[in-house]
């Protein structure tokens, strides 16, 4: 009896450090990543810094209805992301499942949103120029991010996880949330300041 119990306590053990790593990998990979985003915030504010005026003399400021919309998309993206994980950490997986596909089709759309915005944007030297590189990056990761919660959902469907282990799930919100937070930073940073 000692020897299963113990061989149970290793291997419970081994499955609670692999799920703290992986935690720890998530949140380094945050940290990193977000660097990456600063990158951009930073560009962008030196480019405001050599020029007289933001946007430049002769350069309209950008329409801000589309993206006031796909921000209402992105934020509502979020609600229906962490609905998702609720649910499977209720063993609830129909429900799981339409808060899901509700998540990566508003993450579509979002993105759909988001190349119409970045259409709206008349070439113009500088300022053109790191609007649509904050919208193509922000844009690979909205596309990461919907790609992997779409691969999460089919592990959904197929009851890979459950209330006890969801950690696929948990990471794949963990990251959704991420981009939303990092595109309200963008969003400040190009329509609004």
């Amino acid at each position: 009896m000692t020897t299963m119990q113990t061989a149970f306590d290793q291997e419970q053990y081994q499955r609670e450090q692999a799920l703290k790593n992986a935690r720890l990998g998530l949140l380094l990979w945050r940290f990193a990543n977000g660097m990456a985003f600063v990158f951009f915030i930073f560009a962008n504010l030196l480019m405001r810094n050599v020029q007289p005026s933001w946007p430049p003399p002769g350069v309209e400021r950008l329409p801000i209805a589309l993206p006031i919309a796909i921000t209402l998309v992105i934020l509502l993206s979020g609600m229906t992301a962490t609905r998702t994980l609720r649910a499977v950490r209720a063993n609830e997986f129909g429900r799981a499942l339409q808060f899901g596909v509700a998540t990566v089709a508003l993450g579509v759309l979002f993105f759909i949103g988001l190349l119409a915005a970045g259409a709206q944007v008349t070439p113009s030297g500088p300022y053109s120029s790191i609007v649509w590189a904050m919208q193509f990056f922000h844009g690979l990761h909205v596309t990461a991010a919907t790609v992997l919660l779409s691969l999460v959902l089919i592990g959904v469907w197929r009851r890979r996880y459950s209330a006890e282990q969801h950690w696929g799930v948990e990471a794949s919100v963990v990251f959704w949330h991420f981009v939303d937070a990092m595109w309200l930073v963008f969003f400040a940073f190009i329509y609004v300041l």
